[in-house]
């Protein structure tokens, strides 16, 4: 049967080389997208192939080419410490990412390997660079959530393209992230606009990169606009709705408690919610709130929650299609692409001009 098998596409490859008058060789270049094939040969091979119903063999492309066709995608955490790792509102930001990745590679016909590393420090470090070495990817996407050392991944992209998500490290990594100080100004701004000056912010752990960032930006916002900051106005959650309920138990039990809440997620907000109707007040009138992540939630509680949506697929896309270049060019390029994409605010239900 083996054998048979490799009668069939050795005798359809020299069908489509004798029909073009090319050699086999020439064939193989040709499907396999070699630029030293002139543009009509290739243009007439694809037609017969596609007449004949011709497939390349895809593991013998990938052994032409000395490539995998594969991009691993690493996310890296300590399930015991990052909690926010093993929740849904967490899972609701990653997802549009993932997405965005896995579609591209298919689009591309690259397959796509995931693996979530929970390790810390130095082992960490030992993980990637041994994966990098054993695997046989052609490239590397890395999802950074926190605040650690990753300096070690300028000498690993010398010979492996890699491409962090979420956070640009240094000028010498290609990254592509989401704008959360634009986001985070944004929000202060329209809740500014309505008349509030009592901002309060409800942050996510603060070991987390995007909690800090968008902390970073509520105060940066803060004295932007002139509104002085107040610590008793800050509160740490966990990314859950636990933790956004007691955080405003916590605000609404200040002596003068806050006329807006700005919530670093959607669901920290929810769970916000829950207290201000607890209390016996009500929102926007007595307390404005707005969201983070603009999650399919926002738009089905009542009121209708106001919050920052984010193009995390066409983030995942743009890293994607950047690592797929990297690989084909076969060489590091002189600058890196540093790009940053920007959120939207977007305005519903839950806001208005302060009542007090």
């Amino acid at each position: 049967m083996e054998e048979k098998a490799k009668r069939v596409i050795k005798t359809r490859l020299e069908d489509l080389a004798r029909e073009a008058n090319v050699s086999k060789a020439t064939v193989s270049l040709a499907l396999n997208g070699n630029p030293k094939v002139a543009a009509k040969t290739v243009e007439l091979i694809t037609k017969l192939a596609a007449e004949h119903n011709y497939t390349p063999n895809s593991f013998a492309r990938r052994l032409s080419k000395r490539t995998s066709e594969t991009v691993s995608l690493f996310m890296m955490g300590k399930a015991t410490e990052y909690s926010g790792w093993l929740i849904p509102s967490s899972w609701l930001f990653y997802n549009p990412i993932f997405k965005g990745v896995s579609l591209t590679l298919s689009e591309k016909h690259y397959q796509f390997s995931f693996e979530f590393i929970d390790l810390d420090g130095k082992k960490r470090e030992n993980n990637i660079i041994s994966h990098a070495q054993s695997s046989s990817a052609d490239g590397l996407l890395i999802l950074i959530i926190d605040e650690s050392d990753y300096s070690f991944l300028e000498s690993l992209d010398a010979f492996l393209p890699i491409i962090t998500i979420n956070k640009k490290l240094s000028d010498t990594l290609s990254s592509f992230e989401i704008d959360n100080y634009k986001g985070t100004f944004d929000v202060v701004n329209y809740l500014a606009t309505l008349g509030h000056r009592k901002i309060a912010h409800i942050g996510g752990p603060f070991h987390a990169y995007n909690a800090v960032d968008r902390f970073n930006g509520y105060v940066a916002s803060l004295k932007e606009i002139g509104v002085t900051f107040r610590e008793d106005y800050v509160v740490e959650g966990d990314w859950n709705i636990e933790s956004g309920k007691d955080g405003m138990k916590t605000l609404l039990n200040l002596s003068e408690p806050p006329t807006a809440v700005f919530c670093a997620n959607d669901h920290m907000a929810i769970g916000a919610m829950e207290a201000v109707e607890e209390a016996g007040l009500t929102i926007p009138r007595d307390i404005s709130l707005i969201g983070y992540d603009d999650t399919e939630m926002s738009r089905v509680v009542r009121p209708r929650l106001s919050s920052v949506s984010q193009p995390l697929e066409k983030l995942g896309r743009m890293a994607t299609n950047e690592v797929l270049r990297r690989i084909t060019a076969k060489s590091a390029p002189e600058s890196k692409k540093h790009v940053v994409l920007p959120p939207l605010l977007v305005k519903r239900d839950s806001c208005c001009e302060p009542s007090r």
